[in-house]
Formats: C-alpha cells, sequence, structure tokens
C-alpha cells in the first residue's frame, strides 16, 4: 500500500496526465473536446472498474478521513479546500497574464491566435488544470464517503455544467469568473424581499 502523504501528489500526478492526455487530443490531434473528454472519462472508468473488481475501497486511514469529514472553527473541512481553491483561481485568472489570455482564448480562438498566444499550449494548459481541479474534487469526494467507491460520480456531469452557468461562466467561452458566486448571495435578500 501507498503511504498517506504520497497518496495525494500520487492521485493529483494521476489527474495531471489524464488532462494533459485530453489536451494534446484536443490542441494536437484536433479531436473534438466533446468526443475526446467523453472517451477518455469511459476509459478511465473501466480501468478503476478493473483495478477495483468493482467494490468500493473501504479502510481509507483516519488522517485523510479528516478532509472530508472533518471542520476547523465549526466549518466543514471541504468548505475550507473550495474557498482555498476558488481563491487561488480568482488570483490566477484575474490577476495573471495567463489568466488573462484564457479568457481571449475562449472569446475567440482565432483572434488569440494571431495575436501571437500560443494557443496550443494554453488549451494544453486549461485541460490540465481543469483535470488538477477534478482530481481534488475526488480526493474530497472519497474522504467525505469514507471509500473509494468506483462508480462516485457518476451523473455528475450535468452538475457541474449547470453549476457553471448558473455561476456565470458562458457555453461559447469567454466569459465566468470564480468570484460570480457572490452574486447568487447579494441576490438572497432581494429574492426574500419579493
Amino acid at each position: 500500500t501507498i503511504p498517506l502523504w504520497a497518496t495525494i501528489p500520487v492521485m493529483m500526478a494521476i489527474g495531471t496526465l489524464c488532462g494533459l492526455l485530453n489536451g494534446l487530443m484536443v490542441a494536437k490531434l484536433k479531436i473534438p473536446a466533446f468526443i475526446a473528454t467523453l472517451g477518455t472519462q469511459q476509459i478511465i472508468r473501466g480501468v478503476c472498474t478493473i483495478l477495483t473488481k468493482g467494490y468500493p475501497i473501504s479502510k481509507l486511514p483516519e488522517g485523510y478521513m479528516f478532509l472530508g469529514q472533518g471542520e476547523f472553527l465549526g466549518i466543514p473541512m471541504a468548505v475550507w479546500c473550495m474557498v482555498i481553491v476558488a481563491i487561488i483561481c480568482h488570483i490566477f485568472l484575474e490577476e495573471t497574464v495567463t489568466g488573462r489570455r484564457i479568457f481571449a482564448l475562449g472569446g475567440n480562438a482565432e483572434a488569440t491566435r494571431i495575436s501571437g498566444i500560443n494557443t496550443k499550449a494554453l488549451l494544453m494548459l486549461v485541460y490540465t488544470l481543469c483535470a488538477v481541479l477534478a482530481g481534488f474534487a475526488g480526493i474530497i469526494t472519497a474522504s467525505k464517503l469514507g471509500v473509494g467507491q468506483p462508480t462516485a460520480g457518476t451523473g455528475f456531469e450535468t452538475d457541474a455544467i449547470s453549476a457553471a452557468v448558473i455561476g456565470g461562466a458562458s457555453l461559447s467561452g469567454g466569459a465566468g469568473s470564480v468570484d460570480h458566486f457572490t452574486d447568487l448571495f447579494r441576490a438572497i435578500p432581494t429574492i426574500d424581499a419579493a
């Protein structure tokens, strides 16, 4: 077995490789993003089922369970993780050149390419970062459930897309931000007053 301190980096590295694979297929091989990501998803689910023989992995270490089930200052650790990731993503997207280029790529890929930005490398970075975050979400989910369930997350795709759109992201790209979720909280008093 892998010791606890090495487990999370190994899982994040696997997520990174999956994202890099998706990025290579979309950016270099010109496979449509929907097909590439859906195909990779099915392959990885198949590998998980083969490795686990369809059975959940139980007896996870107590320290690992703290991520999904523990609390700090009365707030669940999963919420702390979400806030930290949201802050990092906000700073990355709003305050760095690469973040602004990602918005440009989503808004108009051809104009971004003509302006001298390496859109293939940027696209591969986006897919890799997305997979790293998905891997982290998987770590939190396994910790919260207390088992490594090979079918966990099945059907979450629709929830993730809906949450992104409600949060202000555009399906056509180039719009949206991590800080849009605060707009929902500002709208609550208006809803109550109506």
